[in-house]
């Protein structure tokens, strides 16, 4: 997905340009690509490659290939005053790198010194639909090619085939310091990367967008599957009749974690609906009853009712204290005799059951003298544990060894899950909620 504000960006009347920069594996080749994929259909779009040979790039990218195809041109008389000044200055020799002589006499061949631009202008004139996109990639490719500075050329295509062409053409830049030659494009966005435990945290920033609304400036996005991915999610309680479908969710949570004990660790920006649909769906997984002593991000009032809206056919009980209604009332006097084998086992019954322990809930009723982990290794023995705290708890007070451990928090909005194997982003794309790893 491009952000709505490119999208709507070059779809405004007449030519546009758009100046992406970025360090060396930030994704500027794919997130240009993503743009003309966009706008194939309506668009005539074009992609001009300094670096890269097509063969690689369609190894690459082979969801590419209807774009690299080029037409002939038909010649509409676009003018071509800018480009018509650059070559005079190679023909003066203002700018020698390409100039070839044999002997005393400069070999010139009008119409050639600049053949990859020629392409540019030609494809413009060859349009069908009206209306071009095309990328350049990169504009310090043609700057190194022919010894002209980068301002140069960017100014040159900027008047000749924006302005004058009313085509609209993206201009990447390997040099992400290269700030002098901002001003001179319509728009500007800025790709930056860094590594992140195991994978990359990618982030857009949209610098500019002349005469179009930047409603926001910052995207994180990923490069799975060789696409651009900026993500977005829009949460909703499950309280509602519109909820989100969380189907794969599910399907992640039993397929990873139908373990003897999991750690449940969330920060305070992680949205509370993916902590709860978390819960339900280790409920839904567990054949027997569940037992639990609910956090402070599911109060024992929204699990029961939520249980009893998606699980009506689960055995959940309820722990109660502080006033708080429940199956079981804990006193806060001993945990391991309110919670003893016993009493979980009348509650429970045998076979595959659950129960669920809301750290910050537990320290609350019992006081930081706890020890939990002695009260898991209790209760593991004859049930299936999962512990869920929020992550300003000091690991040291917790003192927990479980067999798995999941962390959930946020990045810019976008909710994050880290197991010990991979990181990824939670997306809403319509109603469904999806998962999508962080590369």
């Amino acid at each position: 997905m491009i952000p709505e504000e490119i999208t709507e960006f070059f779809k405004k009347d007449g030519g546009h340009s758009l100046i992406v920069k970025g360090e060396p594996g930030s994704g500027k080749t794919t997130f240009a690509l993503e743009i003309l994929h966009t706008f194939f259909e309506e668009y005539d779009v074009f992609y001009l490659s300094t670096r890269v040979a097509d063969e690689i790039l369609l190894n690459q990218f082979p969801w590419i290939k209807d774009m690299m195809k080029v037409k002939e041109p038909k010649k509409r008389g676009l003018k071509r005053e800018e480009l018509n000044k650059l070559e005079g200055l190679i023909e003066e020799g203002f700018i020698e790198e390409k100039v070839h002589f044999e002997g005393d006499e400069a070999i010139l061949e009008v119409g050639s010194l600049l053949p990859e631009l020629e392409k540019l202008y030609d494809f413009v004139e060859s349009s069908e639909k009206g209306r071009v996109l095309m990328c350049v990639d990169s504009i310090d490719g043609l700057s190194e090619k022919y010894g002209i500075p980068a301002e140069k050329i960017l100014f040159t295509l900027q008047k000749d085939l924006v302005e004058s062409g009313a085509a609209s053409i993206i201009f990447v830049l390997e040099n992400s310091g290269f700030d002098g030659i901002e001003y001179l494009g319509d728009g500007v966005v800025e790709l930056k990367h860094e590594p992140w435990e195991l994978s990359w945290k990618r982030i857009l920033y949209i610098k500019k967008l002349r005469g179009a609304p930047v409603k926001q400036s910052k995207y994180v996005y990923t490069l799975y599957g060789g696409r651009f991915n900026a993500l977005k999610y829009i949460g909703k309680s499950l309280d509602s009749d519109r909820a989100s479908r969380f189907d794969e969710l599910k399907k992640f949570v039993k397929e990873h974690f139908a373990c003897d004990s999991l750690h449940l660790i969330f920060t305070k920006d992680t949205p509370p609906e993916i902590v709860h649909m978390i819960i339900l769906s280790l409920i839904e997984m567990t054949e027997g009853g569940v037992f639990a002593v609910p956090p402070r991000i599911y109060p024992g009032s929204a699990l029961r009712a939520h249980s009893n809206r998606y699980l009506s056919n689960k055995l959940v009980r309820i722990a109660g204290f502080s006033g708080e209604k429940g199956d079981v009332y804990l006193e806060g006097k001993d945990a391991y005799i309110e919670l003893a084998q016993d009493i979980l086992e009348y509650q429970l019954g045998s076979g595959d059951t659950l129960v669920i322990l809301g750290t910050d809930t537990l320290i609350d009723v019992y006081g930081s003298s706890l020890s939990v982990y002695a009260l898991v290794e209790r209760i593991k023995r004859n049930h299936r544990v999962v512990l869920i705290s929020p992550e300003s708890q000091k690991e040291d007070v917790l003192g927990i060894g479980v067999e798995k451990k999941l962390c959930l928090s946020a990045l810019e909005g976008i909710p994050i899950i880290k197991t010990q194997e991979e990181i990824l982003a939670v997306i809403t794309e319509g109603k469904n909620v999806r998962l999508v790893p962080m590369m």
